[in-house]
């Protein structure tokens, strides 16, 4: 423990042992007040920079909201011009699809009458082969005809030359042969008919048999320009069956394009509804954007108010720090033990394990720290942006970025303050605070109150 000494004064009366009391509590209030101050200025700087940015952001939005009720209007605009187009496509659609059936229907049609058309050829084919074989029947049987008339020609013949003899040896019979003789003489004439008959049978055969040929050869030539024309038509028909097949694909996928296109036409109509209820809520955005920055300007407003207030307290409160000081310049209190404090704490704060900045690693080392050094009233580590990691017991403060000892540790320098009363104790103390140093760079700050006991 740091025991004090008052300087020596001519007399010491119950007056002046009252007069130290009273500054004694004065001090504590004028710290305290010190401390609220401070907290109430950081706040009103948070409380401003966070106005300030607000402000910004919602100048920001305000523009945004804006080019958004423009953009969503515009979006609105080009969406109906989107929907009446998807309309007149879904007319063409439609028109297309019909004329596509209209066209696969005729053509299904053709292409029956094709087919017709086809077994039509291929049953005149068939009469034209059938009439072929009858015409080679025909000229066969000429032929034969031929043969037997030729036969009958040479048995005319063959009949002459008997008659002729038959009427030679008549003659030579004289009277008994007169009757043979008539009849010789017919047979003769009956040859000769037959002959001048098989002659003109002959003629009218060659005539038949060259009809039958000329004939033979106009049905050959049919029967090639039918088989060629059969031909073509199965031709046709597998062009059209592959036509009718592909326009029945063309069919079914103006279908499924109409189905789709009356689809995204309602889609697109959902669209343009939904845009439409955006640039409401855009527009009655902007006016709540408007607000708030009305808002946010009487906000800044009262955070100047606040400011000022501040001002004036830390004004205050710097009168009576002064005031205070002036009082505590009395207090002495042994060097010697004030400088065993910093050594060690000045060594503690080396230690490798602080760099971790947990409150159970800390909380571990600070309270082994208090109570093997009883002359130590508080200790505590901050962060480098003012929080507390850890203090035994509690800090009073939630932030101490702004206390003297944050400071000057926060630099890299040690700080030893004043002797000055405890807001906790109600007793002089001195404080001492060590920056927390990891590679040249200060992370934090470790802090500690050492109480002061007069003789």
């Amino acid at each position: 423990m740091l025991f004090t000494k008052k300087k020596p004064e001519v007399t010491e009366t119950k007056e002046t042992s009252t007069s130290s009391l009273i500054g004694g509590q004065i001090q504590v209030a004028v710290d305290q007040l010190k401390g609220v101050v401070e907290q109430m200025n950081i706040t009103s700087l948070s409380l401003e920079e966070i106005s300030k940015s607000t402000a910004a952001k919602t100048s920001r939005l305000f523009s945004h909201s804006e080019q958004t009720m423009n953009f969503s209007q515009r979006a609105s605009e080009k969406m109906k011009k989107i929907e009446a187009s998807a309309l007149h496509i879904s007319s063409f659609s439609q028109e297309i699809l019909s004329n596509s059936q209209t066209s696969y229907d005729e053509l299904q049609n053709s292409f029956e009458s094709f087919q017709l058309l086809q077994k039509k050829f291929e049953a005149l084919s068939q009469s034209h082969n059938l009439l072929l074989e009858q015409m080679q029947q025909l000229v066969e049987y000429s032929n034969k005809i031929q043969d037997i008339v030729f036969t009958i020609g040479a048995i005319s013949q063959k009949t002459k030359i008997l008659a002729l003899n038959a009427s030679i040896e008549a003659a030579r019979a004289g009277e008994r042969g007169k009757g043979f003789s008539v009849v010789a003489k017919e047979v003769g004439n009956l040859a000769n008919q037959t002959s001048k008959a098989v002659e003109e049978t002959r003629e009218t055969i060659q005539i038949i048999q060259t009809e039958i040929k000329s004939t033979a050869e106009k049905v050959k030539t049919e029967t090639v320009q039918v088989h060629e024309g059969s031909n073509e038509m199965n031709k046709i028909l597998i062009a059209l069956q592959s036509f009718k097949e592909k326009l029945n694909i063309i069919t079914k996928m103006v279908q499924e394009s109409s189905e789709s296109v009356d689809e995204q036409r309602d889609n697109v109509v959902d669209i343009s509804n939904l845009l439409q209820e955006i640039a409401q809520m855009a527009i009655e955005n902007k006016e709540y954007v408007d607000q708030v920055t009305k808002d946010l300007k009487a906000q800044h407003k009262n955070i100047e108010d606040i400011r000022s207030i501040n001002q004036s307290l830390t004004k205050t409160s710097a009168e009576l720090q002064t005031l205070v000081h002036q009082n505590s310049q009395s207090i002495q209190y042994d060097e010697t033990l004030l400088n065993q404090m910093k050594t060690m704490l000045s060594a503690k704060v080396q230690l490798k394990e602080l760099l971790n900045l947990e409150e159970k690693v800390h909380k571990q080392i600070l309270d082994e720290i208090l109570y093997s050094n009883p002359q130590l009233e508080t200790i505590w580590t901050n962060r480098d942006d003012g929080t507390f990691i850890y203090s035994n017991p509690p800090a009073g403060l939630v932030n101490a970025k702004m206390r003297p000892w944050f400071i000057e540790a926060m630099s890299g320098k040690e700080y030893v303050s004043e002797p000055y009363i405890s807001a906790v104790t109600k007793k002089y103390c001195i404080t001492l605070s060590f920056p927390i140093m990891n590679e040249g760079e200060v992370i934090g700050v470790l802090g500690a109150d050492v109480s002061l006991k007069h003789n």
